[in-house]
Formats: structure tokens, C-alpha cells, sequence
């Protein structure tokens, strides 16, 4: 004798609320076996509660409603090839979150690098981790002024990769004798890359490059055109005073103090060169 179940039953049974089993049935999707005209009371079948799991098997991975309504309809083999379309689509989801994860891990890691620069204006020595780096060359550009849109091309290149956007930016220059900030001028234009993904949309100036793993002589100064050169030349007498063994490429590095539109700008700005 086949048992029936009042829709009470059936959501202590199942742990699914009567209100969502109403619903189930208004669109369709979990129909009582018979409604007592009378009452207006909904009852299902011993047997029906076997579609429930496959239903709340499917919900679980994320399918939609409207999805796990067509996949009632299935056969076996068809029933199949959708799930492991669904898993397809989970594998995805679990490569979005995991570099999600990786890009506020890299995102934590630079605030705390800002964090710990305890002294400016004077000249230090730190470990620097390898970065992967975009990069665009840009045409006969100093130090004085960078044009936002040389910015403006990193950030649609990485829009258009749907990758993650870094609020740091930085520069590459010749390490050499200069007389004056417009002599500075750079190679390269840069922000860091926060996932391991592949960039596949580069324009003709942009590079992907690594910074090398290694000790660096390092300096830190609020921003100013006038500070900038002031601290430049610095860095320069204590290497050359040294007589440090260095790779002569300066790495430029400008960190916003704050992130509020409305505020006035304030950026400090790190000036590294890698010890051979």
C-alpha cells in the first residue's frame, strides 16, 4: 500500500520549508500527488521524496530552478553529459575563487610591505619576493609627468582579461648620473599582476616581466617633484659610496596614502635597485 504524506510531513522529512515546497509546486517543478478538493490539502507519495533529492542534489551545486526543471526531463545518458557540464561550471567557479584568493593575498602582502616602511628619507636594505609584472614602453617620458593614460592602458588590458586590478603602479629607469629630474627618463610603466593567470591581450608596447628574487637597496620619501631628485641622488651617493655591485635598473614604486576621491593626493614612493 503506497504511503501518502501531508506537505507538513513532507518538509519535516526533507528539512525544505513548506513555503518553498508551495512555491516547488505553483512552478511546476514538485507537484503533490493529489490536492483534496475539500481542503485544499496537498499530499504526496512515498516515492515522490526520491525527485526531492535529486532536486535538492542539483540546487546544491548551483543549478537554477529553471535548469533542474529541464533536467527532469532527461534520460540517463542525457542526464549525464548535463552534470558534468555542471561540474565544468564548478571547476570554473573554483578557479575564479582561488585566484580571488590569491589576488587579496598579494593585495594584503603589499599593504603590509607599505605598512612596515618605517623609515624615509634615508637609505635601507630589504628582500624582495619575485613579481610578475605588466608593463607598456612608453615614448620619451620623465620622471616629472606620466600621462594617465599610459595607466588607463594597463588597467583595459586587465579589465578586458577579467583579472584583478592592483592599486599600485610603478616604473622602470637607467640607473646613471642624472643633473635633473627630466633626465629621468623611463623604460618601462608598470603594475603588479595579482593572479598566475596568463595574459593573452597585449598591445604591441606591453610586456609581461618578473622582477628578480633578491636583496635590494632601497629609499622612501613622501612625493614631491622636488624630493623626488633630492632622494634619487641620495640613493645614488650611499651605492656609490659602497661601492655596491648592483643590476643598474632603478624600480620605481608610488603607493597612495589614502583612497578617498576627495582627499588630497599623497603618495609615497619607494626607490629600489636590485644588489648582484
Amino acid at each position: 500500500m503506497e504511503l501518502y504524506y501531508s506537505i507538513g510531513e513532507v518538509a519535516k522529512l526533507t528539512n525544505i520549508s513548506i513555503q518553498t515546497l508551495r512555491y516547488y509546486d505553483q512552478i511546476g517543478l514538485f507537484k503533490p500527488s493529489y490536492v483534496d478538493k475539500k481542503t485544499n490539502y496537498r499530499y504526496y507519495k512515498d516515492s515522490q521524496l526520491y525527485y526531492l533529492d535529486i532536486i535538492k542534489s542539483l540546487k546544491y551545486v548551483g543549478t537554477s530552478l529553471e535548469e533542474i526543471k529541464a533536467a527532469q526531463q532527461f534520460t540517463p545518458v542525457q542526464l549525464l553529459t548535463f552534470l558534468e557540464q555542471q561540474e565544468s561550471v564548478i571547476e570554473d567557479q573554483i578557479n575564479r575563487l582561488i585566484e580571488i584568493q590569491q589576488s587579496l593575498f598579494k593585495s594584503k602582502k603589499q599593504m603590509q610591505e607599505q605598512i612596515a616602511i618605517n623609515v624615509f628619507n634615508e637609505v635601507y636594505e630589504k628582500h624582495e619576493e619575485a613579481i610578475r609584472i605588466l608593463t607598456i614602453a612608453p615614448e620619451k617620458l620623465n620622471a616629472s609627468y606620466i600621462p594617465n593614460s599610459y595607466y588607463s592602458s594597463l588597467l583595459k588590458t586587465l579589465e578586458i582579461e577579467n583579472t584583478t586590478i592592483s592599486s599600485r603602479y610603478g616604473c622602470m629607469f637607467k640607473y646613471a648620473s642624472y643633473r635633473n629630474i627630466e633626465e629621468i627618463t623611463y623604460d618601462h610603466i608598470f603594475t603588479p599582476l595579482l593572479t598566475d593567470r596568463y595574459i593573452t591581450n597585449l598591445t604591441p608596447e606591453m610586456d609581461v616581466q618578473t622582477t628578480p628574487e633578491g636583496r635590494y637597496i632601497c629609499i622612501a620619501f613622501k612625493f614631491t617633484e622636488a624630493m623626488y631628485f633630492e632622494q634619487y641622488q641620495k640613493l645614488r651617493h650611499y651605492i656609490e659610496e659602497n661601492q655596491l655591485s648592483i643590476i643598474p635598473i632603478v624600480y620605481e614604486i608610488f603607493m597612495p596614502t589614502n583612497y578617498a576621491p576627495n582627499e588630497t593626493d599623497e603618495f609615497i614612493v619607494e626607490l629600489k635597485v636590485k644588489l648582484t
